[in-house]
């Protein structure tokens, strides 16, 4: 399996994504890994050597706070593009990259084009649980500049569902959706629709839920549109740091409970990345401050995304 990974692409490239790689060939032997990096800058591999690594150089990276329309205009032939043109050319099975997700999303549509064209890519990512596979929460972004459509979440619901299916072996997953309140006539207009388009439809949807239930579910996949999704998903983020506060009260007797799993594992550095649906290709983005760790976690989500 070979994985194309983004070197340019987010706050902390290219040091924190060469170390994330390095760290996870250890204890991956047979996964080898083309990194996509600038021509002019030569440096960040300066002395590697690694035989399960090969490196493409590009002309442009885009950086992250960067227009994606403009940047695609302005700099062709960039690290971004890079690693989906390689998928496209079934040089590598899945494209990696923690920088402009814009730019990664458009790129996609456009270098690997949608497996519906009357649809539109979406973004899913995964809550740590205690002691239970990840909660997925989708969309987490990918439409969130776009004025929420029921139509368009339904029509990629379906490969959601079976992506997480595969990546987790939740065999017929509950599906709820992210609502202010539990009742059917709450929500907006699309969300109503979206609401009456999956009872009809999915068995296994068992209505609303909201946000004081989200992380005491059974559920297992949460849809929201993705402006809220994006929202929540950041300010999970922000309760971890809170947490990191409290690193001083681990309980060291115990390896596996429930404060030393908030501490130290309900974090995205432990699931890395999101699958990118939708597209004709494995794509995976990752955060953009991520670390050497989340690197690593993304790349084992790459591995078990491309072999779904």
């Amino acid at each position: 399996m070979k994985i194309a990974i983004d070197l340019s692409g987010g706050d902390r490239a290219p040091e924190e994504i060469l170390k994330g790689c390095i760290d996870f060939l250890k204890n991956h032997s047979c996964e080898k890994l083309i990194l996509c990096t600038t021509k002019n800058e030569p440096d960040n591999l300066s002395g590697l050597n690694h035989p399960q690594i090969t490196v493409e150089y590009f002309t442009n990276a885009v950086g992250m706070k960067e227009t994606p329309a403009k940047s695609k205009k302005e700099k062709p032939d960039n690290t971004i593009e890079g690693t989906l043109r390689l998928v496209k050319n079934r040089k590598a099975d899945c494209a990696f990259s923690c920088g402009n997700s814009g730019a990664i999303i458009l790129n996609s549509v456009d270098v690997l084009g949608l497996k519906d064209p009357n649809t539109h890519p979406s973004l899913i990512s995964f809550i740590p649980l205690y002691n239970r596979p990840p909660l997925a929460l989708f969309d987490v972004g990918a439409l969130g500049n776009y004025v929420f459509n029921a139509e368009l979440y339904f029509a990629v619901l379906h490969e959601t569902v079976d992506i997480y299916t595969k990546l987790y072996g939740v065999k017929e997953p509950e599906i709820k959706l992210l609502n202010i309140g539990s009742e059917s006539w709450k929500g907006t207009a699309e969300h109503r629709i979206l609401f009456r388009m999956m009872s009809d439809s999915l068995y296994n949807f068992t209505g609303n839920i909201e946000g004081d239930e989200l992380l005491f579910t059974d559920a297992s996949v949460i849809v929201t549109d993705g402006l809220t999704g994006n929202i929540v998903l950041k300010l999970l983020e922000s309760f971890n740091v809170l947490l990191q506060n409290f690193r001083n009260f681990k309980d060291c007797k115990f390896d596996n409970n429930y404060l030393n799993f908030l501490i130290e594992d309900f974090n995205y550095e432990t699931i890395g990345g999101a699958p990118l649906t939708g597209v004709n290709g494995k794509v995976v983005i990752g955060h953009g401050k991520s670390s050497a760790k989340a690197v690593k976690s993304a790349l084992e989500l790459c591995v078990k995304y491309t072999e779904i």
